[in-house]
């Protein structure tokens, strides 16, 4: 069977590059009146590409960066010159993103206090708006990617490394890409606040900035290990040398793993390079290979959590259930000033591949896909009706394609058996954007934006092997997965425009006030696609999927003094055909894990206060320049349907009520630092109908850790010991929802029947652990 919306292809296809031009002209148009002189280049919010001076050197009285946007608080701080802004400074986007109209943060890893660093849980467990499962692995935002459905990878999320797509051009992002030692800040939109970035996806979007010579130079190393067989090491080394600059580092992890079959090694090599070929010419190249094997553990029955959370013996370990993935990574950006305009261009290229058994029932998937694209964009500092003004506008295309082959298992999942499904795919991603931001008042500013995508998802099911059995999981034969003989393949497209709006008040220095209205648009991923082909089989029972759609109204302030500083957003979305889970009845009555299905809910509505603090209480306590802080990040979520016909007006499932992070320290001058925290989870329910009671809950949990460590005033040296769930709380780190209670198929021949099973299956969180690292530089 094969579907065929493509009669649109190439008026939208016109029409997106129409807008990307007409936006580009009006910036450019707007060169005839120069721009006032009282607005200098610390002072841009939409303009990335100025070089500024800034604060580079640590604080006297150091504390780590403010929940969420890394602001620094500090009684005094020492002025360098940054020179390049190719990437900008972290200095110089945290300044702009306070001023900009939406929660929009800066969080910096070079300059949080040393602890643990190797997953994504690391660097945003004190950043408002994220949620993170335990284990890092798991990353959602205003209630993206909660569906079980498609590839559970991040979706609703746009990733970028230095500005380039993170992972394929139709689906979230790819994890494993993401380096956090390589990692200078990361840029978090949350929500549709960003056309560059995130109009893409409802939960937003994030930007990680690479280490470069100018911003890490000298050389590093890092070893770090502990718990569960962990270790970490790094070498890095960067520096600057005329017109150029590099930095190239490599790192190895590896773990035993707190369950049973959870190893894991990762290895990374990455750099950059830049060189000034003028004053107003800069260009910088990015470079990245990686590889990942990775055993995946069984899940256990909630039930069973506190006698199997070593883990259990299941399919997943008896046929090696396992994920190695590797990458290899080119990319250039160049930036042309001239005047109060400049030009970036930048291209890239990513090459990924992955070997994987999910499951015996999924057979062993061998995909390889190919990434590229190109990007231009324009920033022009102007004034209209003698209002500074700030004009941007850009162009994106990226183009994916990839060959997505599966096969049956021989051997306990070791070996590729018959092959069952050729499949090429390929994706377009053409995006257009402009945005404005005029300063009406003075520290009053107004911002318009428009972002225009055109987007394609096509499969050429290339299989003509014939019909192939599947053999189910019953006693005495080794399942194995099958297919029709139908073909499965699809060709679909998806436009839209997304307006933004929005207003920033800086009331009194330093204090902000922002609100906006912004539309955000996601499209289905090709394993929603697929979901739905596999389950079908090609006969058409089941609807197609649609892209969902989301306005969200927000408001909020930050901003803070010299020992306070805070950052509190509310925000309201209501989304139309949002895409998550239900049971595919047109195939069978039981609710089984291999016949539920991605669908369009007509309306849902997530509602979420976000607020980070951080808290200098006391200073010069014992002596002078030392300081007790304490610091709290707390996410509230509201997230239901709307007057569902099946599932009525239900809490949304897996993102908590109620998620807080607080940590209580105290640092010496002399480098000394001590911390205990708290991470807190309320109730989390499993099923999208709310059945199954008290059974189908994951409880709640409070994990309690602490920290100590000492650093060099010049950070030539550091050492620390952590500890993690040092109360050793048994607790569910992460697990998949159903649409209601799930069915199990009974052992037996056809015709098959099923039983309700009696608990959710979920990933165990691990259990206490303490690790230590040391770093030197010179």
């Amino acid at each position: 069977m094969r579907l065929d919306s493509r009669a649109g292809h190439g008026g939208s296809l016109r029409a997106a590059w129409l807008s990307g031009a007409a936006a580009i002209l009006a910036v450019t148009g707007a060169y005839g009146q120069d721009a006032p002189p009282d607005t200098g280049p610390d002072n841009t919010v939409l303009l990335e590409t100025i070089t500024v001076t800034s604060p580079r050197q640590r604080a006297a009285v150091p504390v780590r960066p403010v929940a969420g946007s890394g602001s620094p608080i500090s009684s005094d701080s020492t002025p360098s010159t940054v020179a390049s802004s190719n990437p900008p400074s972290f200095e110089a986007q945290q300044q702009r993103f306070e001023r900009r109209p939406g929660a929009e943060t800066v969080v910096s890893v070079t300059e949080r206090e040393p602890g643990k660093l190797t997953n994504l849980g690391d660097i945003f467990q004190e950043t408002p708006g994220v949620f993170i499962s335990e284990s890092g692995t798991f990353i959602s935002m205003r209630g993206s990617d909660i569906a079980n459905e498609g590839s559970r990878n991040g979706r609703g999320i746009r990733a970028y490394l230095d500005g380039f797509p993170l992972g394929r051009t139709e689906a979230g992002f790819t994890n494993a890409l993401i380096d956090p030692l390589a990692t200078d800040y990361v840029e978090v939109y949350r929500g549709g606040n960003s056309l560059r970035y995130g109009a893409l996806a409802t939960g937003g979007a994030l930007n990680f900035v690479s280490k470069t010579g100018r911003s890490a130079p000298g050389t590093g190393l890092t070893v770090f290990g502990g718990s569960f067989g962990t270790l970490q090491t790094q070498i890095e080394n960067g520096g600057v040398r005329g017109p150029f600059d590099w930095y190239l580092q490599g790192n190895l992890f590896e773990k035993d793993g707190y369950q049973i079959h959870t190893s894991q090694q990762d290895y990374r090599f990455s750099g950059n390079v830049g060189w000034n070929i003028t004053p107003n010419i800069e260009s910088r190249t990015f470079f990245a290979v990686g590889k990942t094997n990775l055993d995946m553990g069984d899940s256990v029955p909630l039930d069973q959590l506190e006698t199997q959370r070593r883990g259990a013996v299941g399919w997943a370990t008896q046929y090696n259930a396992r994920l190695d993935f590797e990458y290899q990574r080119l990319a250039n950006r160049t930036t042309i000033h001239d005047g109060n305009t400049t030009y970036e261009l930048g291209s890239y290229f990513l090459n990924t591949g992955l070997d994987h058994l999910p499951v015996p029932m999924a057979g062993i998937i061998d995909y390889g896909w190919r990434d590229m694209g190109l990007s231009g964009r324009v920033e022009h500092k102007t004034s209209l009706a003698g209002l500074p003004t700030e004009l941007v506008a850009g162009l994106r295309i990226g183009y994916t394609e990839g060959d997505f082959d599966r096969f049956q298992h021989l051997n306990q999942g070791t070996a590729k058996g018959r092959q069952i499904y050729d499949w090429a795919f390929s994706s377009w991603l053409v995006e257009s954007y402009a945005e404005s931001a005029i300063e009406i008042l003075p520290r009053v500013r107004l911002f318009t934006g428009l972002q225009g995508v055109f987007t394609t998802r096509d499969l050429d099911d290339q299989y003509r092997g014939g019909a192939v059995a599947t053999v189910p999981p019953i006693p005495g034969s080794i399942p194995q997965p099958g297919r029709v003989n139908a073909l499965l393949g699809y060709e679909r497209d998806f436009q839209a425009l997304n307006p933004k709006f929005g207003v920033n008040l800086e009331h009194t220095r330093n204090h902000f006030v922002f609100a906006n209205v912004t539309r955000s648009f996601e499209v289905p991923s090709g394993a929603d696609f697929a979901n739905i082909f596999a389950v079908d089989r090609g006969l058409g029972r089941i609807p197609q999927l649609d892209a969902q759609s989301a306005w969200t109204w927000e408001t909020g302030v930050r901003g803070g003094w010299e020992r306070f500083k805070y950052d509190i957003t509310f925000y309201h979305m209501r989304l139309h055909n949002e895409i998550l889970t239900r049971c595919a009845t047109e195939i069978g009555a039981g609710c089984t894990s291999s016949n539920t299905v991605a669908f369009n809910a007509d309306h849902t509505i997530h509602n979420g206060f976000e607020l980070g603090v951080k808290t200098l209480p006391f200073v010069n306590v014992f002596k002078d320049g030392d300081s007790v802080f304490a610091n709290v990040v707390w996410n509230y979520t509201d997230f239901r349907f709307d007057d569902d016909p099946v599932f009525g007006n239900n809490r949304l499932p897996v993102i908590p009520e109620h998620q807080l992070y607080s940590e209580l320290g105290y640092r010496h001058p002399s480098g000394f630092f001590g911390s205990v925290n708290l991470r807190y989870l309320s109730d989390r329910s499993t099923t999208f109908d709310g059945s199954g009671g008290d059974a189908f809950v994951v409880p709640g949990y409070t994990l309690l850790g602490a920290k100590v460590g000492w650093q060099a005033p010049d950070k030539s040296w550091s050492v620390f010991v952590e500890g993690r769930n040092l109360s050793d709380v048994v607790y569910a780190a992460d697990f998949a929802p159903s649409p209601t209670v799930p069915v199990t198929q009974n052992p037996g021949r056809p015709p098959f029947t099923f039983t309700p099973t009696r608990s959710p299956m979920v990933k165990p969180g691990e259990g206490r652990a303490v690790y230590a690292g040391l770093s030197v530089r010179f």
